[in-house]
């Protein structure tokens, strides 16, 4: 591990128990250790450490979505999507836990709802001419990651997501049948 990442994973122990204004260089360089001149070489400031971690999450997710859907998620598969998101969450997890749940970080989480209504806009791109697209986009960013903060500070495991998503997913197929869903979503892209 080298020392960026020895600086983050320790900023990320510290944030996790101790509110971030009360995080202090002076105590990060001792924990690690690093001279506070060679974390000045890496960072501005804890908060730069902070959006760093941030930036990497929601740029992980990104790379997911990309890389499930080959470029054009009107034909991806969900199913897929959802384990490979899920396994990105748990490979990091603890900062996953960190950021939202135990101390939310609010412009980690503008950021997680911002990357959220992007990939809507992508899949559905006909969908943002019509009259409703700010309201129906602006629902669906928090709940997902209401979701995400709902499992972490209840369960704390991420394997619980996965399982409330699914159990919402079956859920909802027992209400909206498949060529239903189809329907709804051939009308969003005209």
């Amino acid at each position: 591990m080298g020392t960026r990442e020895a600086i983050r994973a320790e900023f990320m122990c510290v944030y996790a128990r101790e509110r971030l204004d009360r995080i202090t260089v002076k105590a990060l360089c001792a924990a690690v250790p690093v001279a506070r001149t060679t974390f000045y070489a890496h960072y501005r400031n804890v908060d730069d450490v902070l959006a760093e971690v941030g930036d990497d999450l929601l740029d992980g997710l990104v790379q997911v979505a990309e890389r499930v859907s080959g470029g054009g998620l009107r034909h991806m598969d969900f199913s897929v999507f959802l384990n490979e998101t899920f396994g990105h969450i748990r490979a990091n997890w603890t900062d996953f836990r960190a950021l939202p749940a135990i101390q939310p970080s609010m412009r980690f989480v503008a950021r997680w709802k911002d990357a959220v209504k992007a990939s809507f806009a992508r899949r559905y791109p006909k969908a943002r001419a019509r009259q409703l697209w700010e309201l129906l986009s602006e629902m669906a960013a928090p709940g997902t990651v209401g979701a995400h903060r709902y499992a972490a500070m209840k369960r704390g495991k991420a394997v619980c997501l996965q399982g409330a998503f699914t159990k919402a997913m079956a859920f909802g197929s027992r209400l909206v049948p498949r060529a239903v869903a189809r329907r709804i979503a051939m009308r969003m892209n005209r």
